[in-house]
């Protein structure tokens, strides 16, 4: 009785911070200073038959519904809107560009876009650089549930692609929209870099780019419940290039949180060259990556290298990747090849990385791969509580150095139904309360609380 009642409370609960937060979604400002410090230690990203689900709400999206707005004002967008002796910009009253509404924003602004497909940039770099502060970002949105796609041509190859915002721009929350590459240039979906940071991206969609779909070259910044899929491969250069589907280059506390990567050439998320320091990769689904033959790139790869006129390049550490699902990447690699697979972490510049709770499954290539570069081989790396099974090479490989690896199965776990890509434990599974406990660790991929009897489950979910 008491457990029935609490599930009714969480639900009421829930369902009245959903209510308050789409309401709040129309007012003129909008309080993300909670974004500075969030606890993002929920999840809401599953496998069940085959689809990713979004299964709940994160925490930091609940208590971003209850705060107050900021004072500020709130602009509208829509196809049908008018620019034309319109200084209002209000739901009832929207503007028709993206540029007549920017170009009135200031810190605590909300620019929320009506359904549609445009083919403006949203561009807050020209002629006038808009930014955010500490206490009050700027929010642009797609509005409540309506579709919005943004299909920029860019006429710039490697431009700045749908969204133009580099530089000393910061405190930005993106979220509920569609980027699609369709008409662009060779560009990437998005370029975070040349001073930006504090940006947070949530419920984006990146697909159809001729390039990577979101590179990250800066600081504090979140990627949370995105999809980045298809993007193309450049066949003007030879071998042609890789296209990953996040590709971070340097920068520190970035988290790649609650998405779903696949269909992406070159793979799935790319931590390379550095410096970098404290990224997280947790609760994502990672799948279908990597269909060149030409390109070694795994689901997940931590890779320190040096380049030219870089500096602090060569130095990755404090990585953490825990409660994520990577399958069947590496799929045009022959069988029994070492390139490709799950998760890779190379060379001695890559130390103190933290691979906890993930589920490899049915990757062409190794499942976990622990490798001496060029730098010397990788430091300090734990490896615990993973699942990393059907994989067409070495399942774990380990040429590291000082490396921590137990607790892991490699072995049949037992899913429900991996053929349908449900990779929950069946109660004779062997990876059931078998797992080591990790404090850092404190939910599975659903957002259930771990442990849930006593023990960790091994792999992405906890199930009994």
């Amino acid at each position: 009785m008491y457990r029935q009642t609490s599930s009714l409370y969480q639900l009421l609960v829930v369902t009245t911070v959903i209510l308050v937060f789409f309401q709040n979604c129309g007012q003129e400002g909008f309080n993300a200073s909670f974004l500075a410090a969030t606890d993002l230690n929920s999840s809401v990203a599953t496998i069940d038959n085959g689809t990713s689900l979004q299964e709940a709400l994160s925490a930091s999206t609940l208590v971003s519904a209850v705060l107050p707005p900021l004072p500020g004002k709130t602009y509208f967008v829509a196809p049908n809107g008018v620019d034309t002796n319109n200084t209002s910009g209000s739901i009832a009253k929207p503007f028709k560009t993206f540029k007549n509404a920017i170009s009135r924003m200031k810190a605590g602004d909300t620019l929320l876009i009506r359904g549609g497909t445009y083919t403006e940039q949203l561009d807050f770099q020209s002629p006038v650089r808009k930014t955010g502060t500490a206490s009050a970002w700027i929010r642009v949105a797609g509005y409540q549930s309506e579709k919005v796609t943004i299909r920029f041509a860019d006429s710039i190859e490697y431009g700045y692609g749908p969204i133009r915002v580099r530089g000393a721009s910061a405190y930005f929350l993106f979220e509920n929209l569609i980027l699609d590459g369709t008409n662009g240039s060779y560009s990437s979906g998005w370029q975070i870099r040349d001073g930006n940071h504090h940006f947070t991206l949530r419920n984006l969609e990146f697909k159809n780019f001729k390039t990577s779909g979101l590179m990250i070259k800066a600081s504090n910044i979140q990627i949370i419940n995105c999809k980045i899929h298809d993007s193309t491969v450049d066949t003007r250069q030879s071998p042609p290039s890789r296209r990953y589907g996040i590709y971070a280059s340097f920068g520190s506390n970035i988290l790649i949180e609650g998405s779903e990567i696949y269909n992406q050439p070159g793979g799935g998320i790319v931590i390379y060259p550095g410096p970098l320091h404290n990224v997280i990769v947790r609760n994502n689904i990672i799948h279908h990556n990597n269909d060149m033959k030409t390109s070694a790139n795994p689901g997940i790869q931590i890779w320190a290298s040096v380049l030219k006129d870089v500096p602090g390049s060569g130095v990755i550490d404090g990585t953490q990747v825990y409660n994520n699902v990577v399958y069947s990447n590496g799929v045009n690699q022959p069988a029994g090849s070492a390139q490709g697979g799950g998760i890779e972490v190379t060379n001695g510049g890559s130390s103190n990385t933290k691979i906890w709770n993930n589920t490899i499954y049915g990757n062409r290539g190794y499942g976990i791969r622990l490798f001496a570069g060029t730098l010397g081989p990788s430091k300090n790396t734990v490896v615990q509580n993973n699942i990393v099974y059907g994989n067409t090479a070495t399942q774990i490989i380990n040429n590291g150095v000082n490396s921590t690896i137990d607790h892991n199965l490699t072995t049949n776990p037992l899913f429900v139904n991996a053929s349908a890509r449900n990779f929950r434990l069946t109660a004779a599974s062997p990876a059931v309360n078998k797992g080591r406990s990790i404090s850092s660790v404190k939910t599975d991929i659903t957002g259930t609380a771990r442990p849930k009897s006593g023990y960790f489950d091994i792999g992405a979910y906890e199930s009994f």
